[in-house]
């Protein structure tokens, strides 16, 4: 055989190859299933303090964690990742991204008063993103403030919590799918063994009349904000989406089975892990397991005499397993004519890596099939 045959059969070859390679990565990436992961992957500070956030953590152990969160985001192959308490802002997100290969869509969610990168407390520059492989054409679509004062990613002004979600559409099978991740407020909920807590407490004369009914009020004002969010939330969902297929993710603050949660299902919208796992309690805050609430939320706790009411709850809450993190699907509509069906949900994140957690929250992860 002569040389022009040789490298004609070679190039013929090569080109059969490369052609059945192709396909099997266009196989690889493009199917009926989309994997989500949503995680709050902690920003480690305390909330107090005006001119720097006290920190929990060394340096070393947050990067630890960073690693630890890699080490499982490329275990699950998600194709759309939301996070929550990204600190700082932009650095985090395209870090994590660059490092993964994910596009990525952020904004800011708490700054206390800040200009650019000039700002008090200097180490907080927090908020949420959306993470998606690129072959999904994502965009961003938009973000609604749910709560607080102005923040923007250059700048912020506000000295109270802050909350919102943010929008990105990706093209999936070439139709519309929308993204939406969200953190709402964080405050004691009306759960029955939070009310049963404090009217021990009142009962057995720990408490005045005064402060018991004072932090029944404190409760009720702390679910009205989350009811607020809920509906703003649901407001900008039937806005942005439409008709159109989404999921929303996010950390809620929430518990299953709360009003606040209970708005979203009414909405007409599916608890993706709820309806894999009905059996389940798919905690995502567990002190029971955590190394990370172990080490630094069960420890130097003052003596619950010197504490008013109020926050002996939140140590009673902080300590007590829930589920509050959430992946939900909708509309309803294409989910009971099957466009769209769940395949799988779990608790993720909760595999000790190098010694650390990833976080004070666990992940949930979900795969659902889209048929439309």
């Amino acid at each position: 055989m002569n040389t022009i045959k040789k490298f004609t059969l070679f190039f013929l070859t090569l080109v059969f190859f490369i052609s059945l390679r192709s396909d099997d990565l266009q196989n690889s990436t493009i199917s009926n299933s989309l994997r989500i992961l949503d995680i709050n992957v902690w920003s480690g500070l305390d909330y107090k303090g005006y001119i720097k956030m006290g920190e929990y953590e060394t340096d070393i152990i947050r990067e630890k964690r960073y690693h630890a969160l890699l080490t499982q985001i490329k275990q699950l192959d998600p194709d759309i990742i939301g996070i929550h308490e990204a600190n700082k802002l932009p650095y985090y997100a395209k870090t994590l991204a660059e490092a993964i290969g994910y596009d990525v869509f952020y904004h800011v969610g708490v700054g206390g008063i800040r200009l650019g990168p000039i700002g008090l407390p200097w180490n907080l520059r927090e908020g949420d993103a959306i993470l998606i492989k690129k072959y999904l054409n994502p965009q961003f679509v938009g973000r609604k403030q749910l709560s607080g004062g102005y923040v923007g990613n250059w700048a912020t002004f506000h000295f109270a919590d802050a909350t919102q979600v943010i929008a990105v559409k990706i093209a999936y099978q070439n139709k519309p799918v929308f993204l939406f991740a969200t953190h709402w407020h964080a405050s004691l909920s009306n759960s029955p063994y939070i009310l049963a807590k404090a009217k021990e407490l009142y009962d057995g004369g720990e408490v005045s009349e005064e402060e018991y009914q004072n932090v029944l009020k404190k409760i009720k004002e702390g679910i009205d904000w989350r009811m607020s969010e809920s509906e703003k939330t649901l407001e900008f969902i039937q806005k942005t989406a439409k008709d159109y297929p989404f999921i929303l993710m996010g950390d809620f603050n929430a518990e299953s089975g709360s009003q606040e949660i209970k708005n979203l299902l009414q909405f007409g919208i599916v608890d993706v892990f709820q309806i894999s796992n009905p059996d389940s309690s798919g905690f995502t805050w567990d002190p029971k397991t955590n190394l990370n609430q172990k080490a630094h939320y069960l420890i130097d706790t003052p003596s619950v005499k010197d504490l008013n009411l109020y926050d002996k709850l939140e140590i009673f809450s902080r300590v007590t397993p829930k589920r509050i993190d959430y992946i939900f699907l909708g509309p309803l509509s294409f989910f009971n004519s099957q466009k769209i069906s769940v395949k799988s949900s779990k608790v993720v994140m909760n595999e000790i890596i190098n010694g650390v957690h990833t976080s004070d929250h666990y992940g949930i992860f979900a795969e659902i099939e889209i048929n439309e």
